[in-house]
Order: C-alpha cells, then sequence, then structure tokens
C-alpha cells in the first residue's frame, strides 16, 4: 500500500475556517508541501466571533502573540455569557468553577441542599468569572493554586476580519489570491480531480479543504448528504451590525430572547458587534434591521451537519460541514477541532479511508453534542412566541432528553463522548435556565447543616471581594494595547 505524503493542499472560500486551517497546516506540514488558499466572496469574514478558552491553545500552537492579536482584532476578554429574556431572571455561565468541592460531594448539591432550607444566594454567585463579569472586572488567572485566581479561564472577543489579517499574517508560505468557484470537476471514483475557477484556472490538489458557506465542494462528493435540524433551531437569519462602544464593556458575550429569536451583543475595542437571529418565514430582513436601529449585514443560515464531512480527498471544515445558531459562544470550536483532528488523522495522497470514518464518526458526534446545548435553550425557554413556540414542536435528541431527565431526577450530568461543553457548563445552563433538581444528593447531609451555611457564606463573600479587588475591563485592557 502506498504512503506517499501530501504534496499539495487547496483550501476553497477562505474565511475563518479557511485561514484558521491554513496557518495550523502551514505549521505541521512539510515545506515542500504546498498550500493555497482561495478567497471567495461569499466566504468573507463578517461580524464579531464569541470564543471558548480553549481557542487560546490553538493560537499557541500557531504562535499567536495574545497582545498582538488583541490589537489586530479590537479583542476583548470573555469570562462567560449572560443570557436575559429566556425566564424570568437573566444568568451567567461563567468561565471558572462554582464553589468547592466539600466533603467529596460536587458544590451544586451542597448549593441545593441550602437553597431548599434557606437563601443560597444565585448559583453564578460561587463563580469567580460570573461575578467578576456582572461587575465589569478582569483578571487574568493566577498561577498559585491557593488562589481563587486559578480557578478563573477566559475566552475572547474577537473581530472576524481582524482575526483572519492575523491569520494570514502567520501563514507566510501560504499562496493566496481571490477567485469563485465555477465547477467542481469529478474523478470517476468520486474524488475531486480539479476546482475550476471562475476565470479559468483550474486548480489540482492532493487534498481539497471545503471551507465555503454552502459546501460547494463537498456537497459534489458522493454521500456527504445533509441533515437539517431547523426544526428545533428554527433560526435561519442573522442581521449583523456594529454600534458604538460602551467605556467599559463586560467581558461577556450577553444573550437577549426576544419575540423574534434572540440578540447577541459581543464587546469589541472601538464599537460592538450586534447580531439579530431570526426566522426569515416570520420576521423580514427589513423589520430585522429595524429592530436593530440601522443598516445591517443579512446572512443565510442553515441549522444542521453533513453526513459526512470527509469524503475522498475533500474535508469540509466550518461551514461547509456544519452550521448552528451561535447560542453557546462557542464560535470557532467546530473548526479548531476540524483542523486538530485533521492534524491528527493527515490523510496520505492516495487518501485514507480509515482515517476519514474516524474523522467523520468525531466530528458528528461533537456536533450533536453541541448542537443539544443550543437546543436545551429553546426547549428552557419560558416564551411562548410563535418562534419559541414552533422550536419546542420538535423533540429533544434522545441523548438530550436523557441528560435533562437525570438532572431533574437527581442532579446528575451525563457526559457523552466529544462533549464541547463539561460538566460545571452543564450544571449552569440547567440551573441558570431554571431546572431545578428534584433532591440533591444525599451524601451531602454529611455536612452539618450550620457548617454547610457558613460554608456558602465564606465562599460567597470570598467571591465578591477578590472581583472587586480586579481591574475594571476596560483598564485591563489598556493594561495589554
Amino acid at each position: 500500500m502506498s504512503r506517499s505524503p501530501l504534496n499539495s493542499v487547496a483550501v476553497l472560500g477562505g474565511g475563518v475556517a479557511g485561514w484558521m486551517t491554513a496557518a495550523a497546516l502551514a505549521r505541521v506540514l512539510p515545506g515542500a508541501c504546498a498550500i493555497r488558499v482561495v478567497d471567495t466572496a461569499d466566504g468573507a469574514p463578517r461580524g464579531a466571533l464569541s470564543t471558548l478558552p480553549a481557542l487560546r491553545g490553538f493560537h499557541g500552537l500557531l504562535g499567536l502573540n495574545e497582545p498582538a492579536l488583541m490589537r489586530a482584532a479590537r479583542g476583548t476578554f470573555k469570562l462567560g455569557a449572560r443570557y436575559s429574556g429566556w425566564t424570568d431572571e437573566d444568568h451567567v455561565e461563567g468561565f471558572s468553577d462554582a464553589g468547592a468541592n466539600l466533603d467529596g460531594v460536587a458544590f451544586h448539591h451542597h448549593w441545593l441542599r441550602v437553597r431548599e432550607r434557606g437563601e443560597a444566594g444565585r448559583y453564578e454567585d460561587y463563580s469567580l468569572a460570573a461575578v467578576a463579569a456582572r461587575l465589569g472586572r478582569f483578571a487574568p488567572p493566577s498561577e498559585d493554586p491557593r488562589s481563587v485566581l486559578s480557578t478563573l479561564s477566559y475566552g475572547q472577543h474577537l473581530d472576524a476580519a481582524g482575526y483572519v489579517a492575523a491569520l494570514r499574517a502567520t501563514a507566510g508560505r501560504v499562496e493566496a489570491r481571490s477567485g469563485e468557484i465555477a465547477q467542481v470537476a469529478l474523478a470517476p471514483d468520486g474524488r475531486i480531480a480539479a476546482v475550476i475557477l471562475a476565470d479559468g484556472e483550474r486548480i489540482a490538489a492532493d487534498l481539497f479543504v471545503d471551507t465555503t458557506p454552502d459546501g460547494r465542494l463537498i456537497g459534489a462528493t458522493p454521500d456527504a448528504g445533509w441533515i437539517d435540524e431547523s426544526t428545533a433551531l428554527p433560526c435561519d437569519r442573522l442581521a449583523l451590525r456594529e454600534v458604538a462602544p460602551r467605556a467599559n464593556p463586560p467581558p461577556l458575550t450577553e444573550f437577549e430572547a426576544i419575540a423574534e429569536g434572540w440578540l447577541r451583543r459581543v464587546p469589541l475595542r472601538g464599537g460592538d458587534a450586534v447580531a439579530l437571529a431570526y426566522a426569515g418565514n416570520l420576521t423580514s430582513d427589513e423589520a430585522a434591521r429595524e429592530i436593530l436601529g440601522g443598516e445591517a449585514a443579512i446572512v443565510r443560515l442553515r441549522n444542521g451537519r453533513r453526513e459526512r464531512v470527509w469524503t475522498g480527498n475533500c474535508v469540509a471544515i466550518g461551514p461547509a460541514a456544519s452550521q448552528l445558531e451561535p447560542l453557546n459562544g462557542d464560535d470557532a470550536q467546530s473548526v479548531q477541532s476540524g483542523v486538530g483532528r485533521l492534524i491528527a488523522l493527515l490523510p496520505t495522497a492516495d487518501g485514507s479511508p480509515l482515517a476519514a470514518m474516524e474523522y467523520n464518526r468525531l466530528m458528528a458526534e461533537e456536533h450533536d453534542r453541541a448542537r443539544d446545548m443550543a437546543v436545551f435553550r429553546y426547549v428552557a425557554a419560558a416564551r411562548s412566541d410563535p418562534l419559541w413556540a414552533r422550536s419546542r414542536q420538535a423533540a429533544p435528541s434522545p441523548a438530550l432528553a436523557y441528560k435533562q431527565a437525570q438532572f431533574e431526577s437527581r442532579g446528575r450530568v451525563v457526559l457523552y463522548d466529544e462533549e464541547t461543553f463539561v460538566e460545571g457548563a452543564w450544571v449552569a445552563a440547567f440551573l441558570g435556565h431554571g431546572i431545578l433538581p428534584r433532591r440533591h444528593d444525599r451524601l451531602a447531609d454529611r455536612l452539618p447543616a450550620d457548617q454547610a451555611d457558613a460554608a456558602l457564606a465564606r465562599l460567597r463573600g470570598l467571591i465578591r471581594q477578590a472581583a472587586q479587588a480586579m481591574p475594571l475591563h476596560a483598564d485591563a485592557l489598556k493594561d495589554r494595547p
């Protein structure tokens, strides 16, 4: 069996997904392997990214300097996300551990026990990230495990166009041009023989990476059909606009549920990026622009995923592979995973069917778990507006239904393979959206009630004090120009 290495890679579509892919491949592939990006007009980066802390590890792989990246992409820090309008009370899901493990029992069971008897405060009051974010304050995590600051983590808010510019700067050996795809030529075995551009150029490669918004390449290959998930996730449009900045924006992505869908606000240096997610058959584009209060770019969204994202010599990454309403604050996570797994399962020039099978399995499972988190937010919403009522007509996946039933029963979080969101994130989402277990873990009762009350009160005070001692978010940005 031939094991010839890749000699050429062509990335079609560009944008955030295309340049994350090209920059990473430029780091790991031999210099003899040619890497080329074709930026298409519909792949141009728009709006802003709200990212998870894991993306900073990807930046480390690329050698990106964080202060330089933040300057280039007008970046701000992110300690979590705030959700309002879903239920009677808003809540913050922060990037830090909540509370402490008391007597070997998960903290949320102690919180539930104290809450049953009296005043326990909000669950988020025990998350340093959530408390600091509400106060508009930020400090980097401490490496001292004795410090409460060691519980922190943080993501970033990045202007998409600035982020792509920073990625391009790290991928010096990548050849790039703009162009439009006119034809995808297939070989008799279903592999891509070449991509012909509108100006007649014929691009051949050992491996094609499709990052186009509509999956132009992967859609032309066999066995890459689209699994539609628009019934449970009804928003098929995003209206994007930038508004004036705030003097001290919170280090949060803010999500607000409204009758037409939901609003997202991402703070950037020099302005806030606002997006409205809505259903085009319920709200017109003109009405969406009126809600945002001015001109807005309209982007089409198709919730779902490919049956297979790697077929033959074509791998789909980003919007070509899967799309979800950006409701979880995990922008670029699926791209990061797709790139990382491509590197780990790198094919040969002749193809690697077993690697493709494993890649497809892993990416499908990760998408499905992230989809469950987004669907849960619709399921848990206490809204009766037509769009929200429509979304609840679809039954949640068996995996999500079982996960929620287990939590409602006894506060246990079921985690499946390839989860993007860890146990603490699910606990914060469940409790924040008003899903309370019917009973707490009885092992928590081993701690005497007065000791439990005192421990929680002490934790709340310590976290509040630590958050108030942090610099304002605006000042923290000045310290990292």
